[in-house]
């Protein structure tokens, strides 16, 4: 299981992590299966959550439940107990998103060589497809230019007596929270123009809302499209399908997704109008290209 966990907002989510000692999978100790803490931490370093009940589910694996949050964010989980008399601690990561990429039962109902490959949770358990639909949300926003589902932000900037101040990603859409100076501000005071830039709008001195200074304004905020562009849930699992067992995949003649859509297997070219090759899978590529952000042309 990954160290990053993502999930979608107001959904409950079990994270998961795994203790070893000598390589081997091995209980904390304490009664029943062993003693483990766990402490979730916010974006902003203030604690969150608590875990409630957390759960052994077998030699060296524990468990909880997490509320899924109204809003996109990030928080830090950290596991602890002992194993020997000796302080044992994993760090993991949970990511509530705005949108998923694509579900899990969707996922499962993809069709590669006319066969449903990944139907059996046995062979692909729900933590190895999620671990997939995590590295090909990076690898959409890392080749787009941004995020195709709303993610969650944290920034800190440099105030300069303006009203307005740049926001690094593109689509950041939504104002969670304002810290300035260390004094919380009503969100409701700022908005998030079509400059990108997150703007005082009401409750302030003209020259007041960001008053200069080095890394004294702190925002919370909400980027990336609202929902993932045309065939973009296809464009995804046909990523992850191809990540999950890229032999089978590369082999099948087509693959059809849950719509009904099929594609054919097609090894993308490159060097033509300024196409860019940036899975070998055409179909894919050609998505990628007319949705990127950062100037590349379309296939």
């Amino acid at each position: 299981m990954a160290d990053l966990l993502q999930f979608l907002v107001k959904t409950p989510i079990t994270p998961k992590t795994k203790f070893y000692s000598g390589g081997v999978l091995t209980d904390l100790d304490g009664p029943a299966g062993g003693t483990c803490t766990v402490t979730l931490t916010k974006p902003d370093g203030t604690p969150g959550p608590a875990s409630g009940t957390v759960t052994h589910v077998s030699t060296g694996i524990y468990s909880f439940v997490l509320d899924g949050p109204a809003d996109p964010t990030v928080y830090d989980i950290a596991w602890s107990g002992q194993i020997g008399s000796r302080s044992a601690t994993q760090t993991t990561q949970a990511e509530a998103l705005g949108e998923l990429l694509f579900t899990l039962p969707d996922l499962r109902a993809f069709k590669v060589g006319g066969e449903a490959k990944f139907a059996s949770d046995i062979t692909w358990p729900d933590e190895q497809l999620m671990d997939a639909r995590t590295v090909v949300l990076g690898e959409f926003t890392k080749i787009l230019g941004c995020s195709p589902v709303p993610k969650f932000r944290r920034k800190i900037l440099n105030g300069n007596g303006s009203t307005c101040l740049n926001l690094p990603d593109l689509f950041a859409h939504r104002v969670l929270s304002v810290t300035v100076n260390g004094a919380p501000q009503a969100a409701t005071d700022y908005q998030i123009n079509d400059a990108a830039q997150i703007e005082a709008i009401s409750g302030y001195s003209y020259g007041t809302p960001f008053t200069p200074g080095r890394r004294n304004v702190a925002v919370e905020y909400v980027h990336g499209l609202q929902q993932i562009e045309g065939k973009g849930r296809n464009a995804a699992m046909v990523m992850a399908a191809a990540d999950l067992d890229p032999s089978g995949f590369s082999n099948a003649v087509s693959v059809t997704t849950p719509d009904g859509m099929s594609y054919s297997y097609e090894p993308s070219e490159t060097g033509r109008g300024g196409y860019q090759r940036h899975t070998g899978i055409r179909d894919l590529d050609r998505w990628l290209n007319r949705h990127s952000q950062v100037g590349l042309a379309v296939a």
